[in-house]
């Protein structure tokens, strides 16, 4: 089952684009509970091991990111994963060109892949087109993103612990109540009310015993 919270970018390697979905990542997690994963295969020397590494992150993730910029081969398979799953996915192109020294014969960027030319995509020049042409056209109509964005708007005051919270669960892969008192002090809000508020928009899951905490939903 895949999990409604996480999304899975493919992008190519090369720096300037690289570093654009890096801060992305860094952004959408900052200001909401997703988490984001950037394929990272720089450590494996297996092709069979990667095909499988990423089938694993494109099956595991409620939707996926794909940069078609320069008509990447392996962006061009990830896709191809994503159909087969299948998955909801967009399409992302950069579309201003690189800047080429006089004299330079490098090629220009490709505009994107010849068999996702019909396919809807964002196409931009600067990050924060990017940032919120990807928003609002595909990550808000992920079902918990839709919950989120409720609960923003019912519990305003909350927000920026939540956020914090939601840091907390992200990387250790749970959080409990004495580490969420601790984000909360000094707020005016208490642990009991936060959570009521979270589990009725359904953004948040409550185990009880020894392993138990505070989770992510699984649906």
């Amino acid at each position: 089952m895949p999990k409604i919270y996480q999304v899975f970018v493919g992008c190519p390697f090369a720096k300037d684009v690289r570093k654009t979905y890096d801060k992305l990542k860094k952004g959408l997690e900052a200001d909401t509970p997703l988490s984001i994963v950037l394929a990272d295969t720089t450590g494996v020397n297996s092709s069979d091991y990667l095909l499988e590494h990423i089938t694993e992150l494109i099956t595991d993730s409620a939707g996926c990111i794909f940069d078609a910029t320069g008509s990447n081969p392996n962006v061009s398979l990830e896709v191809g994963i994503a159909h087969t799953v299948p998955t909801e996915f967009i399409l992302t192109l950069k579309t201003r060109k690189p800047r080429r020294g006089a004299g330079s014969t490098a090629p220009e960027v490709k505009s994107i892949i010849s068999d996702l030319q019909g396919k809807p995509r964002v196409e931009y020049k600067i990050y924060d087109t990017l940032r919120d042409d990807v928003e609002e056209k595909f990550l808000s109509n992920l079902p918990y993103m839709r919950r989120w964005n409720q609960f923003k708007t019912q519990n305003k005051g909350m927000v920026s612990y939540v956020l914090k919270f939601f840091a907390d669960v992200r990387s250790s892969g749970r959080s409990t109540g004495p580490r969420l008192a601790a984000i909360l002090e000094g707020s005016g809000f208490n642990v009991s009310a936060v959570t009521d508020a979270m589990r009725a928009a359904r953004i948040l899951s409550v185990r009880r015993g020894r392993n138990g905490g505070y989770f992510y939903p699984s649906k």
